[in-house]
């Protein structure tokens, strides 16, 4: 059998609406089930309809076939199949497949959520054509025993030395730099500005080059070795760096090599802080003096740490559900998860001007590394869904207007403008999805078993580095 890629026919996501509707005499349909996600579809069309295709591909053919001692349109049936049969066979196979998959799919009544390779028999004159593809399909699952889950919800505490950590937090985020008012070499916590150009056994690395970048010497951002490599240098100065890189390293082009670097100082930059004062209250926003500015930070940090422990409660109940649901997942939407996390991943690093290589990272590594919190994220999301119908949770109209309008607050924007974006961009759909994920949320820390536990204040560091994770 021909194997051909369903990508290769553009037929384009299985999710796509369907509206026409076939003879069911006019093909034969059956169904393999091979896994709880996966399902194997054959199809057999009749011979006529092959003769039929066959027919008006030859005559399409002959328009435009040139074959010597005869005219565009006048050369024999016998001597186009002859010198054309395989092409043609070929191409009207493609086309039946194109013409019938979406609609063999529509009369499973599978609801299929990705695509796969497809396997086609030789097309022959005369004969019934057939083909099978493989479809993967959401698990039927039912969810049991998620009310009364065992949970343990942290006291909020937030104490003064976590709004003073806070405060210096917003000073340093409103640091400055500034070029060195009087000439030296780098020093530990400097800022440098380079050039460079990486190689790796004598030849440039994929993606190693980079002019204008900015550098905090020490900040462990890039690579410690080079870091440290750095100081003493001085502006103007060009200077070979080489670096060992583990085997474990993200970036495959660099991973157990040694690198040598060309660098060149363009500039040396040093940080300066603004003092901790009213007049430093008053330039972050509408506040009358630092009193009013760590009123607000308390109740800012109240809110965040507030939101954290609800994320731990929501990790503990997800944590228990899949547990005492064990399904399997389609791997199709594991695949696209990981996408949508990469895509992330790859925005973020570019407001900092970085590629996924620069951080140390390469595709394939990222993907194997975020396999597992993928598929964790697509279990939870089927969870959420059979819970809500299973509970037969409804979004109204009035909980879609009040999203809106806390989206519009959030957004710092009115709530026509929100509402006509999410119409506009045909988002509102997934809106109210993600409107009914909170809710199922919602309706499971309410039902769960909740006890209240102690822990020490934590700084907002810490805090920081766990919404990171989240994210």
């Amino acid at each position: 059998m021909l194997a051909t890629s369903v990508q290769e026919l553009k037929l384009g996501s299985f999710q796509t609406t369907l509206g026409r509707v076939v003879d069911q005499s006019q093909m034969k349909i059956s169904i393999d089930e091979i896994s709880e996600t996966a399902r194997k579809v054959h199809v057999e069309l009749p011979e006529e309809k092959v003769n039929r295709h066959l027919k008006k591909a030859y005559r399409q053919l002959n328009r435009t076939a040139k074959v010597r001692g005869f005219r565009p349109g006048k050369v024999p049936l016998a001597i186009l199949k002859r010198q054309y049969a395989d092409q043609v066979n070929h191409e009207v196979g493609l086309e039946l497949v194109n013409e019938t998959l979406m609609e063999a799919l529509e009369q499973t009544d599978i609801e299929a959520v990705g695509q796969s390779d497809l396997d086609r028999e030789p097309l022959q004159e005369g004969e019934p054509f057939r083909y099978s593809f493989m479809v993967e399909v959401k698990p039927e699952v039912v969810v049991k025993d998620y009310k009364k889950i065992p949970v343990q919800r942290k006291q909020l505490v937030v104490n003064e030395e976590e709004v003073d950590a806070e405060l210096e937090l917003r000073r340093q985020a409103n640091s400055y730099l500034k070029s060195l008012e009087e000439p030296r070499p780098i020093q530990q916590g400097d800022h440098a500005v380079l050039d460079f150009k990486a190689f790796a056994e004598g030849k440039p690395v994929p993606d190693g080059e980079a002019t204008g970048f900015h550098l905090e010497v020490g900040g462990n951002r890039f690579n410690p070795e080079f870091e440290t490599k750095l100081i003493g240098a001085s502006k103007g100065e060009q200077r070979e760096i080489e670096v060992t890189f583990p085997a474990d390293y993200g970036n495959k082009n660099l991973a157990g090599k040694n690198a040598t670097f060309q660098v060149e100082i363009k500039d040396i930059k040093e940080q300066g802080l603004p003092e901790l004062d009213d007049e430093f209250a008053k330039n972050l926003g509408d506040f009358d003096n630092l009193k009013d500015l760590r009123t607000t930070v308390r109740q800012e940090l109240e809110s965040r740490k507030g939101d954290q422990i609800d994320a731990e409660v929501w990790t503990q109940i997800l944590d228990e559900l899949i547990s005492r649901n064990p399904f399997d997942v389609p791997q199709s939407m594991v695949e696209q998860e990981l996408q949508r996390m990469l895509d992330t991943i790859r925005y973020r690093l570019s407001a900092q001007n970085l590629t996924l290589e620069q951080a140390g990272m390469d595709e394939e590594t990222f993907k194997e590394r975020n396999r597992e919190p993928a598929e964790r994220r697509v279990r939870g999301t089927f969870l959420l869904e059979k819970i809500a119908d299973q509970e037969s949770l409804e979004i109204s109209d009035e909980e879609v207007e009040q999203g809106l309008h806390r989206s519009a607050k959030d957004m710092n924007q009115s709530y026509e403008q929100v509402r006509d974006f999410y119409q506009n961009s045909n988002l509102m759909e997934p809106y109210k999805r993600q409107l009914m994920e909170e809710k199922v949320i919602n309706f499971l820390r309410d039902h769960a078993d909740m006890t209240e536990v102690e822990e020490a204040a934590s700084g907002p560091g810490e805090d920081k580095s766990k919404r990171e994770e989240r994210s």
